[in-house]
C-alpha cells in the first residue's frame, strides 16, 4: 500500500513537502474485531464522538443560570437592596417595587443565555449530523 505525501506535523517548513506521516487508528487488530464466543453481538461500547457544547439542560437551566447569576456582585447586590425594602424600618418605597427591576434584569439575562444556548445546541447539532469517510481496515486488507 502507497502512501501519498501529506503535511507533516507541526509547522510546514522548507525541504519537508515530500515527508509522510503514520496515522494509527484506534481499531482493534482483523483478529479481535469478531465478539468472543460467549459474547453478545454488540455487546462492546465505543465512545461516542458527538460534539456537546451546551451549557444546560432543560432541567438544570434555572439552577444553573441563577447560580451563574447571583455570582455576579451587582446582583447580590441589588437583591439584597429590594430585600431590605421588606423591613419595615428601612424600607424608601413600596417592597414590590424595589423587585420589579432585579426580576426584570434576571429575567432578560436568562433569556439571553437561553437564545446563546439554543444556538450552541443547534450548531452542535448540525457539525454532528454532518457526512463523514469512515475507513475500515478490513476493505483496505482485501
Amino acid at each position: 500500500m502507497e502512501r501519498e505525501p501529506a503535511a507533516a506535523e507541526g509547522p510546514p517548513e522548507k525541504g519537508r513537502e515530500g515527508r509522510t506521516r503514520v496515522v494509527r487508528s484506534n481499531l482493534l487488530p482483523p483478529s479481535a474485531e469478531e465478539p468472543a464466543a460467549g459474547a453478545a453481538k454488540g455487546s462492546r461500547h465505543l465512545a461516542d464522538n458527538r460534539l456537546k457544547t451546551t451549557k444546560y439542560t432543560l432541567l438544570s437551566f434555572l439552577p444553573k443560570n441563577l447560580f451563574e447569576q447571583f455570582h455576579r456582585l451587582a446582583n447580590v447586590y441589588f437583591v439584597f437592596i429590594a430585600l431590605l425594602n421588606f423591613v419595615p424600618a428601612v424600607n424608601a418605597f413600596q417592597p414590590g417595587l424595589a423587585l420589579a427591576p432585579v426580576l426584570f434584569i434576571l429575567a432578560v439575562t436568562a433569556f439571553k443565555d437561553l437564545w446563546e444556548d439554543y444556538s450552541r445546541h443547534r450548531s452542535d447539532h448540525e457539525i454532528n449530523h454532518l457526512g463523514c469517510l469512515v475507513y475500515s481496515r478490513i476493505a483496505q486488507m482485501k
